[in-house]
């Protein structure tokens, strides 16, 4: 009741009054990571490993600003030690703190034993797709899912010009794994400038139409609303709801919203969710109470 009580205080605010205090705010907590995935250069940007009073000081002024979402990334934050502290130190903190939810997003080959709230596992796809786009990890990352005992684990697949013809067959695999309680769909965003694995305006509508037909089908966690505003590309950017946090920066929306012509380019349909959660869309605020 009291997370929910918030929640419509929060909304109040941000319409009637026009206050955008930060509410979902990430932590890189190191740029280190064991593979080397073929979209992404986070690795290079250096290590950045967080000391653990600068965690607890960033989440703590996370909170006093109004942030009650806690997600953790990296890199591979579960990597993430300082001396004798590691992941679920950064977990208990940040509840003892009065965060409603803390989710980890992790590539999940190692394993997902963690008292977060929700666990975000990237999967791009069946096994040979998977590991030519993020190296062999595949068996590995299902194994640690059958193993683990955590209520709320959700798979990231990020759809590019390599696996955008084996999306429903992966919705299909997903459905057989009873530890996951659903998928949530990306789009391929060029950070670093047109690529191989972009996709063309023309696949991502179809896609995109499929994928809200696939609601309908699979367990998937993108909302019907969020995929019709993925459709028109008009939702609110930069969302100055989610700050991000890396070692000494911090972010409005993302680590890459300061490059000109990306955010119209954008395929992380989660923020697509949270401003139609925002505008009060039902299909988004029900999605959103799976895991927020």
């Amino acid at each position: 009741m009291k997370h929910i009580l918030y929640g419509i205080q929060y909304v109040l605010r941000h319409h009637l009054l026009r206050k955008s205090a930060p509410l979902i705010c990430g932590l890189t907590l190191t740029n280190r990571c064991n593979l080397r995935c073929r979209h992404c250069r986070i690795p290079g940007r250096g290590a950045k490993d967080l000391s653990w009073k600068e965690v607890t000081e960033v989440i703590d002024s996370y909170y006093k600003e109004g942030g009650r979402c806690l997600y953790l990334q990296g890199g591979e934050p579960l990597l993430w030690r300082d001396g004798k502290h590691g992941m679920e130190d950064v977990v208990e903190y940040a509840r003892d703190a009065g965060y409603f939810t803390v989710t980890i997003y992790t590539n999940g080959t190692l394993p997902l034993e963690t008292s977060a709230n929700t666990v975000f596992i990237s999967v791009d796809g069946l096994q040979e797709t998977h590991d030519a786009l993020r190296g062999v990890s595949f068996d590995r990352i299902i194994g640690n899912i059958q193993d683990s005992r955590h209520r709320s684990l959700y798979v990231n697949f990020t759809i590019n010009s390599q696996n955008k013809d084996e999306v429903e067959d992966f919705c299909a695999y997903v459905d057989g794994l009873k530890q996951i309680r659903g998928t949530f769909f990306y789009l391929h965003t060029p950070y670093y400038g047109h690529d191989e694995l972009c996709l063309e305006p023309a696949e991502k509508e179809r896609i995109l139409k499929n994928l809200m037909r696939y609601t309908r089908r699979y367990r998937l966690l993108n909302s019907r609303a969020g995929l019709r505003s993925a459709l028109r590309n008009d939702w609110r950017r930069p969302l100055d709801i989610c700050t991000v946090y890396e070692k000494g920066k911090t972010y409005k929306c993302c680590r890459y919203s300061e490059e000109p012509g990306l955010c119209g380019k954008c395929g992380y349909l989660s923020y697509a969710e949270i401003d139609r959660t925002l505008r009060l869309c039902p299909s988004a605020v029900v999605n959103a109470l799976k895991y927020f």
